[in-house]
């Protein structure tokens, strides 16, 4: 819900003030892939490859850039490239946030 909000108000978690919870990581991803990146929304599920969404070595470095930006901490292509599915990608990122000090939520 947070996601929403900050979304409509056109804010990121950054200018925020806030770090995306566990459940938002997925949502955030998914907010990135589709309104910065321009991928297809049906491509982008939690099962889809990089391949499927469309996620080649350039389109990750993109993303890399912008989610460092939005979530406050720097995160690299090559991390983003271990990943297989955008789930994996987003199981990565929530354990980044962890790393950086976020508290997930209970």
């Amino acid at each position: 819900m947070a996601l929403t909000l900050r979304k409509a108000r056109g804010e990121t978690a950054a200018e925020a003030g806030t770090t995306p919870v566990a459940g938002d990581t997925y949502e955030l991803l998914r907010t990135v892939l589709i309104d910065d990146l321009q991928f297809l929304e049906d491509d982008v599920v939690p099962s889809a490859t990089r391949t499927e969404v469309g996620l080649d070595s350039v389109a990750m470095t993109e993303l890399a850039t912008v989610l460092s930006t939005r979530l406050g901490f720097e995160i690299h292509d090559y991390e983003l490239l271990d990943a297989t599915t955008v789930a994996d990608v987003a199981r990565l990122l929530e354990e980044r946030r962890l790393a950086a000090g976020a508290v997930s939520p209970q």
